[in-house]
């Protein structure tokens, strides 16, 4: 049996929006706030992230999601992530962002919990994710980071990166898609 870790999201500081951003940010980003960086995820990786779906009977996006609370949490800290999800209907997810070593890439998918139904909050979360055939070619507009994951020629994974440049570093940026591929190993190692 896995170790529990209790999540507890920070404390947010007056007037900010979010606890993972470099910078405080008092009002949702507009377009010309935004900055798009892109990786890409080679072909073993594509491989590796569709053994783990069939081992481990998840699904890419979840796969995907926990690996990125485990990136949030190299790069950022520990916490709790509000991600819309990006499909037909926008839903949302709680993801943990854990660096804690001993737990596995089992214990991170269960920490990603989903509501089965949309979205009935209005606002949006501080994050966008999604994965190959969502809603948009693009991230929509209002999130302080979003990722969109879509299969590339090569069986690999093309990642697109957009934040707010208000609340986001570039390196910082840098940093997760440097740390993501690590963290998605981790997650199918199981």
């Amino acid at each position: 049996m896995a170790n529990v870790i209790p999540m507890v999201a920070p404390l947010l500081h007056p007037g900010t929006t979010s606890w993972f951003s470099d910078y405080p940010t008092a009002t949702p980003p507009r377009e010309s706030d935004m900055a798009t960086t892109t990786s890409a995820l080679d072909g073993v990786l594509g491989a590796e992230l569709a053994g783990a779906c069939a081992a481990m009977g998840s699904s890419p996006e979840e796969i995907l999601l926990a690996a990125l609370g485990r990136t949030v949490a190299r790069t950022i800290g520990d916490g709790v992530l509000d991600v819309d999800l990006d499909s037909e209907v926008m839903r949302r997810a709680s993801v943990a962002c854990s660096s804690h070593r001993s737990l596995s890439g089992y214990d991170l998918l269960t920490t990603v919990t989903r509501s089965t139904g949309p979205s009935r909050d209005h606002s949006c979360a501080n994050v966008h994710f999604g994965y190959a055939e969502g809603r948009g070619s693009t991230a929509p507009a209002g999130y302080l980071l979003s990722l969109l994951v879509r299969p590339g020629s090569d069986a690999g994974l093309q990642l697109e990166w957009t934040y707010d440049t208000r609340g986001f570093d570039p390196v910082t940026v840098a940093e997760l898609a440097e740390q993501f591929p690590f963290a998605l190993i981790e997650v199918t190692s199981g």
